[in-house]
């Protein structure tokens, strides 16, 4: 966890009956600008560390690229406010009226919409082999990582793993930032990802789902619930899905590859 990435206030806590003055630990709300061949494309909020991977791989869950090599030029200035973007060549239908992404998820109107959910594609057979007893493992491993969230209550995190160790891991103020991190350090260092596990701590929507999916990554393994859609998805695309992963137990919500079932 880095000391930017959160603030202290001083707070007043009421207890037993009456009030305390004491600090707190805040998560950093940060707003980093987006420009696009020389435009203002978008606004995210988010927290204010890897920022090169949170804009490589939001570009690229927005489907604006398909790799790192679409990317010319990535200059993010000092204050880490304003991200220059330069791609080989621009989309003739790239919508470029500025807005603003928040740190909810979900389909957020035009802009989340832009990745397409891909529920039209067809089962791609890519779902992942997963030894239960070293994902529960390396979920323990993944929580403790999870400074930010222990110090402020107030981030989820990410992590990209080969199913036997962590390889990357990111937290932010929004899942879906945490996530596009990580599809950024992958895309940034020109990885192939197909026999890579996302773990995440948040819950796992349709988009999530479809996020991992569109970078050729077969498993997501979570801490917390999936949705419905979440799931129809993952099962019509052949993605493995696992939630609930805390201890020693976990549910297999789609594709149970590799897992013993007594």
């Amino acid at each position: 966890m880095s000391s930017q990435d959160c603030r202290s206030y001083p707070i007043l806590t009421y207890a037993g009956g009456s009030f305390q003055q004491r600090d707190d630990l805040v998560v950093v709300e940060h707003e980093l600008t987006i420009h696009l061949n020389g435009n203002k494309f978008i606004s995210l909020l988010c927290t204010p560390r890897s920022l090169p991977e949170l804009v490589v791989g939001f570009l690229h869950a927005e489907g604006i690229i398909e790799s790192n090599a679409d990317v010319k030029d990535l200059c993010i200035d000092a204050n880490g406010d304003q991200a220059y973007v330069q791609l080989h060549g621009a989309k003739p239908d790239l919508d470029l009226q500025v807005r603003t992404v928040t740190t909810a998820g979900g389909l957020g109107g035009k802009t989340l919409q832009a990745g397409v959910s891909r529920s039209d594609h067809s089962a791609s057979g890519n779902a992942v082999a997963l030894d239960p007893v070293r994902i529960c493992q390396m979920m323990e491993e993944f929580s403790r990582r999870s400074e930010l969230f222990v110090k402020t209550g107030g981030a989820h995190s990410c992590a990209l793993s080969d199913g036997n160790d962590i390889l990357f891991f990111e937290d932010d103020i929004g899942r879906h930032n945490a996530l596009d991190k990580i599809i950024g350090h992958t895309l940034l260092r020109n990885m192939e990802p197909g026999d890579k596990i996302i773990l995440t701590s948040g819950r796992v929507s349709s988009e999530i789902v479809s996020k991992v999916y569109s970078r050729g990554m077969g498993a997501v393994v979570s801490r917390s619930a999936p949705t419905s859609r979440a799931i129809d998805l993952a099962q019509s695309v052949g993605m493995t899905l696992v939630g609930f992963t805390r201890g020693q137990s976990m549910n297999v919500y789609a594709n149970c590859t590799g897992l013993t079932v007594l």
